[in-house]
């Protein structure tokens, strides 16, 4: 083999060994970058789950304690006594835990079985929780709204 060829020939190794370093990168990249999404969904998710948690918790309170209950009822308008509030409240925490499922069902974290379970507490047919839940839909996303409304309707 001459010099020229020889040449040549490592000039042709050359240029395969840089593509395939930059088909390494870039798929190491892709990678990179999936891992990236992955993390910040599992950070939303846990931020969101510690705000549900913090309203639940703000929500039990009320539930338990009589004097908490009168004073949280005066505070969002309610004029009934305060177990009527309290029963408000724990169906509505159903709803919120609800809410928290359907938000990791959009970002792939649970299936839609899971999701069906995290609802299952929920009776869709009773007319208190139907009363109940268009007194406060609007506080939802539009998104869960539409998937509850769907749940209601087939529940019947």
């Amino acid at each position: 083999m001459t010099r020229q060829q020889w040449k040549d020939t490592l000039e042709g190794v050359g240029v395969i060994a840089i593509i395939s370093s930059l088909i390494f990168v870039g798929i190491e990249t892709r990678n990179s970058t999936k891992q990236a999404i992955l993390t910040t969904q599992a950070l939303e998710i846990s931020a969101y789950q510690e705000l549900m948690t913090n309203i639940e918790e703000l929500n039990t309170i009320s539930i338990q304690d009589d004097t908490v209950a009168s004073v949280m009822a005066k505070f969002w308008g309610e004029t009934g006594d305060s177990d009527a509030f309290r029963e408000k409240r724990a169906f509505f925490l159903l709803f919120r835990h609800g809410d928290m499922a359907f938000y990791m069902y959009q970002r792939g974290a649970i299936d839609e079985n899971r999701l069906r379970s995290a609802l299952g507490p929920i009776q869709f047919s009773n007319q208190l929780v139907k009363n109940l839940w268009n007194e406060n839909r609007s506080v939802f996303s539009e998104d869960y709204q539409a998937y509850i409304e769907k749940i209601m309707t087939t529940a019947n």
